[in-house]
């Protein structure tokens, strides 16, 4: 049965009708916000302290936290070097599946190796295959959660492998935050925290070659900043503080959009979330913005650090020049060049699951061994027909 368009445009028309009211509301939020940025951008030390005094009120406060660089400082493009490695990695995966024929996941890493100005980019794919005890915890089977922070974890090692070989200086990318976010349950199990040390010890990997490690994330929607400049309308009862929301709906890109040129970098900041406090020393989390857009069309986006870098001037700066010179290459859609071309070698199709599948069940039935049947269900989706595999 098709979508009831008649009664969702009703609904359409509604939503439309309040549309002047919420965006006068968020113009006034965002206003607010950015005279605070203003006021209080030097006040450093007392800002991390109020954090500090929020945090004990709500363990679970989400918020940036100043670092050495005033709130509103921004900064202009470095010159583009000419030398050494990017190294950008993306990953897939095929989940497992219990209306399948057979059970089975895969994790399929794509590397793009650039070096500017000297060799050809290379292509590296990296597939793993997770099959009968593997695919088992001991709460049964392995979840989506635990799936994708083996395919982060198998990402970064792959990473780590290739920027051991290669010369210096190597600057890794990844596609999204460096921290990680699952729910609680998958968290607080054995294997969840067994694969999230061998993260950590791979980004301590990262951290003794001396690699600049970052994570990209293209269309922003936090808000941790602002969340930092709520703590000023909530200072007299701290206690509220995460929990009331003064300008919801106002995100950290909207702050950044008029206050960075075209390649211009923000402050660097800090990470208080309950998350991020499991990323210590060389490890902790920072992240600042960067606008890799045009003077007619800015495009704020959000890059992730670990301290080893965000306490380096000369690598930051050469990650800013390397991240706009990289959108620059895409043009009217900035977009890491490396980050792009890892995700077209990672990516896996519909087709290519399809295929492996017959591969093992051919494997199998040349053994002797029996096979199962895919559910009904899943029979009677394919009748309509399927042409894409999602991630």
């Amino acid at each position: 049965m098709p979508v009831d368009f008649q009664n969702l445009q009703q609904q359409v028309r509604k939503w439309g009708e309040t549309a002047p009211l919420r965006e006068k509301d968020f113009r006034e939020k965002r206003e607010q916000s950015l005279d605070i940025m203003r006021r209080q951008a030097g006040e450093l030390e007392l800002l991390r302290q109020r954090v500090r005094q929020a945090a004990g009120h709500n363990p679970s406060l989400r918020c940036a936290i100043p670092a050495v660089e005033n709130l509103d400082a921004h900064f202009p493009l470095p010159p583009l070097p000419m030398d050494g490695v990017i190294l950008a990695a993306d990953g897939s995966q095929i989940n497992p599946d219990r209306h399948a024929v057979v059970q089975f996941c895969v994790i399929n890493v794509g590397v793009f190796e650039f070096r500017p100005g000297q060799s050809a980019p290379r292509e590296i794919i990296r597939s793993r295959l997770l099959a009968e005890e593997e695919l088992y915890t001991a709460n049964g089977l392995i979840t989506e959660e635990v799936v994708a922070l083996t395919r982060d974890l198998n990402e970064r090692t792959v990473l780590a492998d290739l920027a051991s070989r290669a010369a210096s200086p190597v600057t890794t990318l990844t596609d999204g935050p460096l921290e990680l976010f699952t729910d609680r349950g998958s968290r607080d199990t054995p294997e969840f925290q067994r694969l999230f040390q061998e993260y950590l010890d791979v980004l301590t990997r990262l951290s003794a070659l001396g690699v600049i490690t970052a994570g990209y994330v293209d269309k922003p929607r936090g808000d941790l900043v602002v969340r930092l400049l709520e703590l000023e309308e909530l200072k007299e009862d701290l206690r509220r503080a995460g929990r009331v929301r003064p300008f919801h709906g106002v995100t950290d890109a909207h702050l950044f959009r008029d206050l960075l040129a075209p390649g211009e970098r923000s402050a660097v900041f800090g990470i208080q979330s309950s998350s991020a406090d499991h990323f210590r020393g060389e490890l902790a989390l920072h992240f600042f913005y960067l606008n890799v857009g045009r003077p007619e069309h800015p495009w704020i986006t959000r890059t992730e650090i670990p301290a080893w870098v965000a306490e380096r001037p000369a690598l930051i700066d050469r990650l800013q020049a390397v991240l706009v010179g990289q959108a620059r290459i895409m043009g009217a859609r900035p977009y890491p060049y490396a980050l792009a071309r890892a995700h077209e070698v990672a990516v896996v199709s519909l087709a290519e699951k399809e295929q492996l599948e017959q591969m093992m069940v051919a494997e199998m039935y040349r053994r002797g061994i029996p096979v199962g049947e895919k559910s009904n269900k899943q029979s009677h989706k394919d009748l309509e027909g399927r042409t894409r595999l999602t991630r």
